[in-house]
């Protein structure tokens, strides 16, 4: 009898482990206070959306490496102080609007505001200028030559957002 029922066990574990399964259920210990992971320290706001809802001008590769993200390509000027980032395009926002340069003007400038409350403020201390250029060109003017611009850029705390959804 109890061979009879290890064996009908093992058979419907497997089949339950095989079974093609489409959803996927996270189980968390925090919840985030809002949805702008660019606006306060909150944990759960790294586990829950920087991969999984936003995207930065560039990500980091399973390597470390740094990668496109929003930016599809970029240029450094020979003195190390401007980059210039072509975005992608077609790239729309989770309510529907469009990204564009505005927006990546907009969120580099709050984070790097006086009254920022960004969890990571010193990513953005070098930045010195954020210009669009044209709908799909950002021009980003530092300090002084900042050789890890690129790597902060990827930061989840570097996301852009719609200004629209900020006020919200």
């Amino acid at each position: 009898m109890k061979r009879l029922l290890l064996s009908t066990a093992i058979v419907l574990t497997a089949n339950a482990v095989c079974a093609k399964t489409t959803d996927v259920i996270v189980g968390l210990q925090l919840e985030p206070p809002h949805l702008d992971p660019t606006s306060a320290a909150a944990g759960a706001i790294d586990q829950v959306l920087y991969s999984n809802v936003f995207e930065g001008l560039t990500r980091f590769g399973p390597d470390g490496s740094v990668n496109a993200g929003l930016a599809e390509s970029w240029d450094i000027s020979d003195d190390g102080l401007t980059y210039t980032f072509k975005l992608r395009s077609g790239v729309i926002f989770h309510d529907g609007s469009s990204f564009g340069s505005e927006d990546v003007v907009f969120s580099l400038n709050r984070a790097r505001a006086e009254d920022s409350t960004n969890a990571q403020k010193a990513l953005f201390a070098g930045i010195d200028n954020v210009e669009a250029v044209d709908a799909t060109t950002v021009k980003v003017t530092l300090k002084a030559p900042q050789g890890n611009f690129l790597f902060n850029m990827a930061w989840g705390d570097a996301v852009i957002v719609a200004e629209e959804s900020i006020a919200d």
